[in-house]
């Protein structure tokens, strides 16, 4: 890239464009013309007058670039090559050492580092304990580079015992050793294939979320997970099969291993991957998040919304598998992500508004005065700024005639609130809407009972 940089910058300006054909191009295109001319055909189509050279670059600024790519080909192809050969060097019995100093600096070699780093940090945080440090520690990179450096100790372990176990048991005797070992150099490629891949996914399982988040907006933590385990999975079955084909192993072989083991599990572990695939298309579809109350119905293992102790769920987490559901009560609920691919959840967080539906009662000696106590609640509640008139309807009218009363109902919506203003708010709208219906009649319509003295089975037949 640097070189192909100072090769536009040696240009200087050169850059400009050629419209007309070289000079050989535009004799042969004048010659040509002129031949046409001379059969008659005084027309061309624009495809025949299009030429695609309208825009080089002069010949010395041309070969530059060339040369500069040609230089950049060459030293990736020797710098893969001089990783290949790295990779294939065959380990020797003295060269445990390294396998101790790479444990070494996985059990004090990071700590040491970080804490050389952060001393001044440390130096001015006078609060700061040990118990913080080693959080800080762990939440670094420095805590994380554990799995990858494990990763590729294991590697070095392997391979070194592949090549002494080689040269120990399978070269014959007197003959030199040359490298390989028994599987050959395509095992070491293949091991540290392996070794690539697991520090792939590990990285992937850090930064990939943040990315997101800070990339594209994704705020969902279900999401984040979906995505970021469909990338793992991804990571982990390119790095496998690679590390198979190395090995030697057809790629057939493997497809086919893989459907049949595939088959097999999906067969065994049904439930298993019904959860799984549960909670992929919670995080896709994303009915709820964490934080939002959800109505739940009863379940075979757990309490529906309509207990009184449950009311609407809490939810506190969504895994991979299961997610947990906090009660009215605050007893943790875990439900399986399987339940709710066929389960009707009603999120009450996401409602833009509450219906009050309410029954006042009004004597039958107070029939005349209905119409007047209906236009007053109706325009008292049109009025009132908790109520969302504008959107939702505000229905006032005369329900029906029961035996001992006039029904009058009571139907509209108010602003999504916090449940305590709500419950507050809509005990005042109730007792205005009472003042309503007592200062329009003459008394409350009290249910009436008829106690007989004579049963009428007496007079039965009569």
């Amino acid at each position: 890239t640097l070189r192909l940089l100072a090769s536009l910058a040696l240009a200087g300006g050169a850059l400009a464009p050629v419209v007309a054909p070289p000079p050989a191009r535009a004799a042969s295109a004048s010659k040509t013309a002129s031949q046409k001319t001379a059969l008659g055909e005084t027309s061309t189509s624009f495809f025949e007058r299009l030429n695609p050279n309208l825009v080089r670059l002069p010949d010395p600024v041309a070969e530059r670039i060339d040369a500069a790519m040609l230089g950049v080909g060459r030293n990736a192809r020797a710098f893969a090559s001089g990783v290949k050969k790295q990779a294939e060097d065959p380990w020797s019995v003295e060269d445990v050492w390294i396998i101790f100093a790479l444990q070494w600096v996985i059990k004090n070699g990071r700590r040491a580092a970080y804490d050389a780093l952060a001393k001044n940090k440390d130096d001015d945080d006078a609060s700061a304990d040990a118990s913080s440090r080693t959080k800080r520690f762990d939440a670094s990179v420095f805590g994380w580079l554990e799995g990858p450096l494990k990763a590729l100790n294991t590697t070095w372990i392997l391979l070194y015992l592949h090549d002494n176990a080689s040269r120990m048991f399978v070269v014959e005797a007197g003959a030199a050793y040359t490298g390989g070992g028994y599987l050959g150099y395509s095992f070491d490629i293949g091991m540290y294939t392996l070794c690539l891949g697991v520090v792939s996914v590990l990285a992937t399982q850090r930064w990939l979320p943040n990315f997101l988040r800070s990339r594209f907006g994704i705020e969902e933590l279900s999401l984040q997970t979906v995505i970021t385990r469909l990338a793992v999975i991804a990571i982990s079955a390119v790095s496998v099969l690679r590390a198979g084909l190395l090995f030697g192993v057809p790629a057939s072989s493997i497809l086919g291993v893989s459907g049949v083991g595939g088959l097999t599990f999906g067969l065994a572990a049904r439930d298993v991957l019904s959860n799984v695939m549960g909670g992929t298309m919670l995080a896709i579809l994303r009915p709820f998040k964490v934080g939002e109350e959800i109505f739940v119905t009863q379940g075979s293992n757990f309490r529906g919304s309509d207990d009184p102790t449950v009311s609407d769920y809490l939810v506190k987490e969504i895994g991979w598998y299961q997610t947990t559901l906090e009660a009215k009560d605050t007893k943790p609920t875990i439900v399986p992500n399987g339940y709710f691919l066929g389960a009707n959840v009603i999120n009450v967080t996401r409602a833009t508004a509450r219906v009050l539906i309410l029954e006042f009662r009004v004597s039958y000696r107070d029939r005349e005065a209905v119409p007047t106590i209906c236009e007053t609640i109706e325009a008292y509640l049109r009025n009132d700024e908790k109520c969302d008139s504008r959107k939702y309807p505000v229905r006032v009218n005369l329900a029906g005639a029961k035996a001992d009363h006039l029904a009058i109902a009571v139907e509209f919506h108010v602003y999504k609130m916090p449940l305590d203003e709500h419950l507050r708010e809509r005990g005042r709208l109730i007792f205005e809407m009472l003042a309503i219906v007592e200062g329009r009649t003459t008394g409350p319509a009290y249910p009436t009972e008829i106690s007989l003295e004579t049963s009428l089975t007496k007079y039965a037949g009569k």
